[in-house]
């Protein structure tokens, strides 16, 4: 009985949350319904919703199909047993954060930096391996190189392969806040400092930087994956000017909202997925936390 109250009350908790959660959601969906859509062209400071085509800025392809785009973001998962019971592990993550795309509405352009947004995408790209699927050479070629296991002593292990992107032309929702890009280039420097700051905390990155697997990282390691993350944040292009589509407004997200979203979801996708999902957090979560709430309480009482 102790191990069944024990599970009752791990979904207490995780109704408690989802109950919680779901009135994110619904104040998310409340959001993007109130603000109007503003047009690049008549752009005022702070935030802003924005519709229009994806413009490339930097050449991107997507890290597992190689498809050419603005914006990408993947996860690799490993399926471990544990006893009876088995859970997929998060073994590497990545995105283009870091670099930002145009956004073109018809009545300008301007650059989105997708640093630290929600994206709300569809899986354009999932794969799982199993007993009659093996692991394509391109999945395999990508595990060897950011040093990933994917082998034990039976053979290769269940992987799941997730991978999002936005392609050059796509129709995108961004929701963030406009502000003067010398405020961001400022910004920007700062953040470069903090991200390397916490890159040295991140498992899974240090563990993708360590290439030779000799559980130490090297100066050149980790030069290489500074180099890497200068790259991605085009701290150089920015500051030289390179770049002469960056005008005096960027979109990005600052401290003080907390909402920045990029979805290739259409306004009206976008808030019925979401009043779907506060619904379900809402009445599910509400719902699952007083049923275990009542059979913890009937345990004690039963004894």
């Amino acid at each position: 009985m102790g191990q069944n109250v024990v599970y009752c009350i791990a979904f207490l908790c995780f109704g408690v949350w989802s109950f919680f959660w779901g009135f994110k959601r619904l104040r998310r969906k409340r959001l993007i319904e109130n603000i109007p859509t503003s047009t690049i062209r008549g752009l005022a400071l702070g935030l802003v919703e924005l519709i229009g085509r994806a413009k490339k800025e930097n050449p991107l392809k997507s890290p597992f199909t190689g498809v050419d785009c603005v914006l990408y973001r993947y996860t690799v998962e490993r399926y471990e047993q544990r006893g009876k019971s088995g859970k997929w592990v998060l073994v590497a993550k990545g995105d283009s954060f870091y670099s930002p795309f145009g956004l073109d509405d018809g009545s300008g352009n301007m650059l989105v930096f997708p640093k630290d947004a929600e994206l709300i995408l569809p899986v354009d790209y999932e794969f799982t391996s199993g007993w009659f699927k093996s692991i394509p050479l391109n999945l395999i070629d990508f595990m060897e190189s950011h040093g990933i296991y994917y082998r034990g002593f039976l053979g290769s292990y269940t992987m799941r392969f997730k991978e999002w992107y936005i392609t050059e032309g796509q129709n995108v929702y961004v929701l963030g806040t406009a502000n003067k890009s010398g405020d961001f280039l400022e910004h920007h420097k700062e953040t470069l400092l903090e991200r390397l700051s916490e890159l040295k905390k991140d498992a899974v990155f240090m563990k993708e930087t360590d290439t030779n697997k000799d559980g130490n990282i090297s100066q050149e390691e980790w030069t290489a994956a500074v180099s890497r993350v200068e790259q991605e944040m085009l701290q150089k292009e920015l500051e030289d000017g390179q770049n002469n589509n960056i005008g005096d407004v960027i979109i990005s997200k600052v401290d003080k909202e907390k909402v920045f979203i990029i979805s290739k979801h259409s306004q009206k996708e976008l808030t019925s997925k979401l009043g779907f999902q506060a619904v379900a957090g809402i009445f599910g979560g509400g719902i699952l936390a007083l049923l275990m709430l009542y059979i913890v309480f009937s345990s004690f009482w039963g004894n």
